[in-house]
């Protein structure tokens, strides 16, 4: 199991050494080819994953043109919690941009741990708020920072998905056209 990810359990809780064995008995490890879809719209998103190795985007589309809303790369959950916890179809997509590991927790296996060990809502609550955090910035970046701002904000939040996101998908993700993170960049 990937270290990285126990630590960070344990960094957020003081959970023993059995309640971590409980929770990592409850994920399944598999593979996304790059291309292919975690989730698609319609699909009602019955897994959350860890991101082990690889990288994808959450993303809609609009006009038939792909619009990244956010990138998931190691160390990091990958789902969408609308339709995650509400069980309702999504409206968002998530595919693999590089072939991607992730270890899988079931909605089913969430609800196990819960009832054996409530203290893993810790968990539930952290990685949401650093969503919320991380989307609101992102919302707040997009109305008051320059499109040179906001890329080099990228960069340096981000080093490692500037030569891994195609750059089509940071100029869409940034709000800024194609030709224009083109000229920023030189």
């Amino acid at each position: 199991m990937p270290e990285e990810l126990i630590k960070k359990i344990r960094s957020i809780g003081n959970f023993s050494d059995a309640d971590i064995a409980f929770f990592i008995d409850k994920l399944d490890e598999t593979v996304i080819a790059k291309g292919e879809h975690f989730l698609s719209e319609g699909q009602v998103s019955r897994h959350l994953g860890y991101v082990v190795s690889g990288l994808a985007m959450h993303y809609k589309v609009y006009d038939g043109v792909e619009i990244p809303c956010d990138f998931t790369s190691e160390n990091g959950w990958l789902g969408y919690l609308n339709s995650f916890t509400n069980k309702t179809p999504s409206d968002m997509n998530i595919k693999a941009l590089e072939e991607t590991r992730l270890l899988l927790l079931s909605a089913d296996n969430l609800e196990k741990v819960y009832q054996v060990q409530p203290r893993f809502m810790l968990l539930k609550d952290h990685y949401t708020e650093l969503s919320f955090i991380s989307n609101t910035r992102h919302t707040a970046d997009l109305t008051m920072l320059t499109a040179k701002q906001r890329y080099y904000k990228f960069m340096q939040e981000n080093p490692g998905l500037i030569n891994r996101v195609p750059q089509y998908y940071i100029a869409a993700y940034l709000g800024i056209k194609p030709q224009s993170l083109s000229r920023i960049r030189k």
